[in-house]
């Protein structure tokens, strides 16, 4: 874990001395506080982005919270260990039971930017009816060609965006500690769909921009 001890610590299979183990403690302690921090602020992160959806905002809000319990246990546990065989193995779990690098992190960013990019392309989809009729009332045939290419253009986009981003949280949040290291792969793959739909979507707002200027 990343808070084993150095090679001057004793290993699991050797007696220590007082100071060897209180040096074990405070390793725990200190990696249980950073992991604490971390969670606080992606309770903020979250808290800030307000166009996450409910359901992944109470998975996330859950997540958080019974990793802070959990890792105030672990912490509490280490403590009171009184030999450093089963303070660096109870201290281990605060990396193997509780992810908070490896998976909360991403889970937490990814959902965020998904949910947020998907509520972003309904709500520029929504505009398309009332574009189409102010592009079907235009008397000047080039530039109602023009318009009318560039909202198709548009209404393609959006469907893409919004393709890209469904399902990115769901399937992150349906990860659990037990599943890394070998569900990397899967965090990995996520960050391309939300970024095919970040590509999707600025094009989709390059549209937009160019039916307003038709349409001026």
């Amino acid at each position: 874990m990343a808070a084993s001890p150095s090679p001057s610590a004793p290993t699991t299979g050797q007696t220590c001395s007082a100071d060897q183990l209180a040096y074990v403690k405070a390793r725990v302690d200190l990696h249980v506080a950073q992991r604490q921090v971390t969670i606080h602020q992606l309770t903020s992160t979250l808290a800030a982005r307000t166009h996450v959806s409910a359901a992944h905002r109470s998975t996330l809000s859950g997540l958080y919270t019974a990793d802070a319990s959990g890792l105030a246990a672990v912490d509490a546990t280490v403590q009171g260990d009184t030999t450093c065989k089963t303070a660096i193995e109870d201290g281990r779990t605060v990396v193997t039971d509780y992810r908070v690098y490896m998976l909360l992190v991403p889970q937490t960013h990814l959902v965020a930017a998904s949910d947020t990019g998907a509520w972003g392309a309904s709500r520029l989809a929504a505009t398309a009816p009332k574009l189409q009729t102010a592009i079907d009332a235009m008397t000047d045939a080039t530039k109602k060609a023009a318009a009318q290419a560039a909202l198709d253009d548009l209404t393609a986009k959006t469907t893409a965006a919004g393709a890209d981003y469904a399902g990115v949280g769901d399937v992150v949040l349906g990860l659990v500690p037990a599943d890394m290291p070998a569900a990397q792969s899967t965090l990995t793959a996520e960050p391309a769909k939300v970024q095919a739909g970040r590509t999707a979507m600025t094009a989709a707002l390059k549209d937009a921009k160019t039916i307003a200027g038709l349409l001026a």
